[in-house]
């Protein structure tokens, strides 16, 4: 059966003037709203299922921007005395209860949400990310590699949501420049406290994550024509705007491409080797 505000792989069984259709099982025949051309009776494809204004469940190639379960930085479009609405990728926007609104947002505010289904079955958003996340360790291991989302701000340091699923949190002291609320980026799990809750760090990298920021200074130099005007004398807030890491990772990546002899370093800028 079809998952509503999920993506979901299903049979086409219907292409006709009327449009196209879809298997959906208990929810009927499912009208594909932008179905791209080329189609055929009897192939898979896979759409996002949702309901629409008219409270008929539809499909579409383009999916939201977060489904039901996740978490995302999404952008208000309006606010009134019940709650907001939040612009989440489809024609129906998304709820924001003013009992669910960790803070006051307005137009044009953008805010990190978790979207879950409310007792009717709607997908509705959440900004009291404890009410639905997870604080605790769980099954996390102190070194796992996890996908943060920067959620919010404290005395301590910034919250982070953890494969949409827990919450953590990144020290200031451990930091050479303030993150942006909103940021998705990778992390590791530090520690975790006597209280059972999670420390993380965005500086700890493996072999892997290395070869990678490497691979990507390389990209983004080829991309740039040989030249990138960033270079280990640039600022923290410069290096971390471009690469989404630490200062001190950025100079270990191009000190490395610097020892293979790939690029050469200026105190402005980074340039790829001409090769003889």
């Amino acid at each position: 059966m079809p998952q509503l505000y999920q993506m979901n792989l299903l049979t086409i069984i219907e292409v006709g003037k009327d449009g196209v259709f879809l298997e959906g099982d208990d929810e009927g025949d499912i009208h594909l709203v932008d179905a791209p051309d080329n189609l055929h009776e009897g192939e898979e494809i896979e759409v996002f299922i949702y309901r629409n204004t008219s409270d008929n469940v539809v499909a579409t190639v383009a999916p939201a921007y977060v489904r039901v379960g996740e978490c995302a930085n999404l952008e208000v479009v309006s606010a009134g005395d019940n709650g907001a609405f939040l612009d989440w990728g489809l024609p129906k926007d998304l709820f924001l209860p003013h009992k669910e609104q960790a803070y006051y947002v307005d137009e044009g505010d953008y805010c990190v949400v978790h979207v879950y289904l409310d007792k009717k079955g709607r997908p509705a958003a959440s900004s009291l990310l404890y009410h639905h996340l997870d604080e605790y360790q769980g099954d996390l291991e102190v070194g796992q590699q996890v996908d943060l989302l920067i959620a919010d701000d404290n005395d301590l340091g910034f919250k982070a949501v953890i494969n949409h699923e827990q919450l953590g949190l990144i020290y200031h002291s451990e930091l050479s420049q303030p993150l942006q609320l909103g940021t998705r980026m990778k992390g590791w799990v530090k520690g975790i406290r006597d209280d059972g809750k999670i420390n993380l760090n965005i500086n700890a990298f493996d072999t892997d994550t290395r070869d990678e920021l490497e691979a990507q200074i390389l990209a983004q130099l080829k991309q740039e024509n040989g030249r990138i005007d960033i270079s280990d004398k640039s600022p923290p807030d410069e290096i971390f705007k471009a690469f989404k890491v630490s200062k001190k990772n950025f100079k270990r990546a191009i000190g490395s491409l610097y020892k293979q002899r790939l690029i050469k370093i200026d105190p402005k800028f980074i340039a790829l080797v001409e090769e003889a």
